[in-house]
């Protein structure tokens, strides 16, 4: 039975020998347990990817290898592979340019065909033909003896001498002319061949030249690629390619009651009055039951329930979808932020004193975060009683002041992930985003976006409208860029996540720690890149604390759900 031997040379699994019998349909190669017959080190092999490459059988006991899009490529015998090739017994196969290396075998080998031994020409002839040649060499042999023995008539007469040496002369002439047209026969075929000759192997030697010319071209154009891949990009040359696809978002919405079609509101009540009775500052209402605080809604009058604010987006599809985060483009999604002092009021069977508080009150901070579109749980009535509506959601390009409007297309439920889409007939530059390499504390990053502390930049406009044409002075967005480090990598699944990030992580799921820190809001959503250039995550939130600030992205993994892409789990 046919079977295939793997024999590991470098790696975890150096010197260690998989023996797989046929039939199979394929053996797949990575570090994914559920995918791969050819397992490798999840950790330590680190330049496999979880699918790397498969060998499948193809016709007479030959084997097909095919790289499988794989982040760092597969060699075989040193050379990288770019589309299917077959194996031969004893190919050296490597996993990456660095990674780990094995021996592909066959048991049995494939057995060479036997060479034929060649015939000599008369053994090959049959006996009966070889006789009569033989025959006839001796009978040659005879005859040319009785020839050279049979005795020569001597002399001769002299009309006979003279007829003969005419005829002589006739036959020497003719033989000269005959002789000499050949001779210049022969003269113009061979310089005919030669001319013909040279002529063909100049253009032989061109078409050489011009092959090998290209061959040598695109392998150095290959080299320079491979050289420029794993190069780290600076963040002028990120800023270069990528600026044009990070963009401006300016958004206005509030919360409509769907039975009614009217906005929401928090109620509002007198806190202060003054002497003579009169109201001199209002504050929001809060309900107290069953030891949790919310605010107290009506659908009538109050304080809306809504937000207005700017953000920062990128593009991930020439079509115009675009990517942000969720708290920038639907703000009823995500935790709302309240005004104090407020007056707390008991409802339910709830007691309590009813008093004006503050933020620092304890109920206050025992209060959960609190998500407008949830507010059916208050209201006790089931299904979707609220949803938000914008009022604006527009994007803007760099270095442009033509505000395009944008749609929601779809929100994340488990990250701070959201996906817009503007609708413009040219097709858009999108960045390119890495989901698969894994992020590590220390990582270079480059992030993009409009913090609201960087000044904007201002352009005049000349009106080409005849009714109107005057110049203007406007503000256009422009990107800014700021490079850093990845401070730390958290998880959803760690144990015992610290207080200090554990609400980052409650929103954004798992996250990472940044070193960069000269944004600020209106950052949110930006792109962060790694140092080749692609997309690892989201810029979504800062913290300060006694003067020291640090800030978070969400890994680019959890913008796959909500744009249709299959997450890769590892």
């Amino acid at each position: 039975m046919q079977k295939i031997v793997i024999k590991h040379i470098t790696g975890t699994k150096a010197d260690q020998t998989e023996t797989f019998e046929m039939p199979f349909n394929t053996l797949t190669f990575g570090r994914s347990e559920e995918s791969c017959q050819v397992k490798y080190d999840p950790e330590k092999d680190d330049l496999v990817s979880r699918t790397h490459l498969q060998i499948t059988p193809d016709n007479n006991n030959q084997f097909l290898l095919t790289d499988l899009n794989s982040s760092n490529g597969t060699f075989v015998n040193g050379q990288k592979v770019t589309e299917s090739v077959t194996l031969q017994s004893g190919d050296t196969v490597q996993l990456g340019k660095d990674g780990p290396k094995f021996v592909f075998e066959m048991d049995p080998p494939p057995v060479a065909k036997k060479t034929r031994q060649a015939e000599s020409p008369s053994a090959a002839m049959p006996t009966q033909q070889r006789e009569t040649v033989q025959s006839k060499a001796i009978h040659t042999e005879e005859k040319s003896t009785i020839h050279a023995t049979t005795p020569v008539k001597q002399g001769i007469g002299h009309a006979t001498l003279e007829r003969r040496v005419s005829q002589a002369e006739t036959s020497t002439r003719k033989r000269m002319i005959n002789i000499s047209a050949g001779i210049f026969t022969v003269i113009a075929l061979v310089v005919g061949y030669f001319w013909y000759q040279g002529a063909q192997d100049k253009q032989e030697l061109q078409n050489t030249f011009d092959t090998n010319m290209a061959a040598a071209q695109a392998e150095q154009a290959r080299q320079l690629e491979e050289i420029r891949a794993s190069a780290p990009m600076s963040a002028t040359e990120i800023s270069r390619l990528y600026g044009p696809s990070t963009v401006y978002i300016e958004t206005s919405w509030k919360l409509i009651h769907v039975d009614s079609g009217e906005q929401v509101y928090q109620t509002l009540t007198c806190i202060e009055k003054q002497s003579n009775g009169q109201c001199q500052k209002a504050g929001p209402v809060y309900e107290y039951n069953n030891g949790k605080l919310t605010p107290a809604l009506n659908f009538d009058s109050g304080r809306p329930i809504g937000g207005i604010g700017t953000g920062t987006g990128f593009v991930v599809h020439g079509q115009g979808f675009i990517l942000t985060n969720r708290h920038v483009a639907a703000g009823w999604e995500t935790s709302y932020s309240f005004q104090f002092p407020g007056l707390l009021v008991c409802t339910g069977n709830q007691k309590c004193d009813p008093r004006i508080i503050n933020e620092n009150d304890p109920v206050v901070k025992a209060m959960p975060d609190w998500i407008p579109s949830e507010i059916y749980k208050q209201l006790s009535i089931q299904g979707k009683v609220v949803h938000g509506r914008h009022d604006f959601l527009e994007v803007t390009f760099p270095k442009s002041s033509l505000r395009i409007p944008a749609n929601l297309v779809r929100v994340s439920d488990t990250a701070d992930v959201a996906l817009i889409k503007v609708d413009v007939p040219q097709q858009l530059q999108a960045v390119q985003i890495d989901p698969v390499t894994p992020v590590s504390a220390g990582d270079q990053i480059t992030v993009m976006g409009y913090p609201g502390i960087s000044p904007d930049v201002l352009v005049k406009l000349e009106s080409q409208d005849f009714l109107n044409r005057r110049g203007e002075i406007r503000s256009v967005p422009e990107p800014t860029v700021t490079t850093g480090n990845v401070g730390k990598v958290f998880s959803n699944t760690a144990s015992n996540p610290s207080e200090s990030v554990s609400e980052y992580l409650s929103m954004a799921g798992d996250s990472y720690q940044l070193t960069v820190n000269a944004t600020g809001p209106g950052n949110s959503g930006g792109p962060v890149f790694n140092d080749k250039g692609s997309v690892i995550g989201i810029f979504t939130a800062m913290r300060q604390h006694q003067g020291a600030m640090i800030t978070f992205a969400v890994p680019i993994k959890h913008a796959q759900d909500i744009m249709g892409v299959q997450r890769t789990i590892n």
